[in-house]
């Protein structure tokens, strides 16, 4: 067996199969390699990497119920293409397509007027997260045919730096399956008639910051004409940690706390707080956002900061802090 093409993950990633052809590159936008199976035959797709702790395939860019292990094996006609997570549920890219054609059967025209043009989008209600933040994607299915697209669904991979946290707007919706171990999300949305939009918020809390990119795919059980309004993305810039300049331990209950927001995002966190003279007056691993200067003077503070991110690299903020206890009248 002779390597087909690679996915970025930690790693290399390798789909291998059990054919003779090769190809090489990385982009998932690139032609897919065919293999060519007679019908009633199978074909064994490999995803060689050992380091994977969980696998989805997808077909035809859904992800395929129990698709979850290293090797799969089909017998039908389709694109495949898998994603590897890591223990930390870290995943990797979407790998190069495979496409798999089955000679033998004969597969009638399209009638023009049974063809569904199925459209997605995706955008974000907040363009300036933090980590901490709630916010929701929205996706949005249309028709652009005349046709009544049925058998409607749409699937998004949601990416490691952000969860789905459907108790923020209640219960979710009925429509709406998520698998945790594949951090994927399946909107059945059933029929979608011409130009008649259909949109679901999809609640998400920030885990880290950085850039994160949402890709979500939609397809019907109807021959689709135009697959490249078939897939959507959006990518989602969350800002670090804004570490606030001031607090006021004074007792009345309002900023009494060297508070960070968004801090409690973060598994593993060390703070080391310094007065003018170069002498630690408080250092703490896994800070609660509970420290008020006790016995200290007010005055301005030096302060190191480090954590971890969901890569397993820590991040170090500096900066000062100005601890304040006198009430002003107002």
């Amino acid at each position: 067996m002779r390597h087909l093409y690679k996915i970025i993950f930690i790693c290399g990633l390798l789909i291998i199969s059990n054919g003779y052809a090769q190809t090489t590159g990385t982009s998932p936008q690139s032609a897919p390699v065919t293999f060519n199976i007679s019908e009633g035959q199978s074909i064994v797709l490999h995803a060689g990497s050992n380091f994977a702790a969980a696998y989805q395939w997808y077909k035809d860019g859904i992800a395929i119920p129990g698709g979850t292990t290293k090797d799969y094996s089909t017998s039908q006609a389709g694109t495949y293409s898998v994603i590897a997570f890591n223990a930390q549920g870290c995943q990797s890219d979407v790998s190069e397509k495979v496409l798999v054609v089955v000679t033998g059967v004969s597969i009638p025209p399209t009638p023009a007027d049974t063809s569904v043009d199925l459209m997605i989008t995706i955008r974000s209600t907040n363009t300036k997260a933090s980590p901490g933040d709630n916010y929701n994607y929205v996706l949005t299915a249309n028709n652009n045919s005349k046709p009544t697209g049925t058998d409607v669904k749409v699937t998004y991979v949601v990416p490691p730096q952000i969860e789905y946290d459907p108790q923020i707007n209640g219960t979710g919706a009925a429509a709406v399956a998520y698998n945790a171990s594949t951090h994927t999300l399946t909107w059945d949305v059933g029929q979608v008639t011409q130009n008649t939009p259909v949109s679901l918020s999809v609640p998400v809390k920030v885990l880290q910051p950085g850039s994160i990119e949402s890709v979500v795919n939609i397809k019907g059980r109807e021959h689709d004409p135009i697959l490249a309004n078939n897939v959507a993305q959006v990518v989602q810039q969350v800002n670090p940690l804004i570490i606030p300049n001031v607090f006021t331990p004074n007792g009345d209950g309002v900023n009494d706390t060297f508070f960070i927001p968004g801090l409690d995002t973060y598994t593993d966190t060390e703070i080391t707080i310094i007065n003018r003279w170069g002498n630690v007056v408080y250092e703490k691993k896994n800070y609660q956002n509970d420290w008020t200067g006790p016995g200290l003077p007010e005055g301005t503070y030096f302060y190191l900061l480090r954590v971890k991110t969901i890569a397993g690299v820590w991040d170090v903020y500096k900066g000062y802090v100005t601890l304040l206890r006198t009430k002003t009248e107002e």
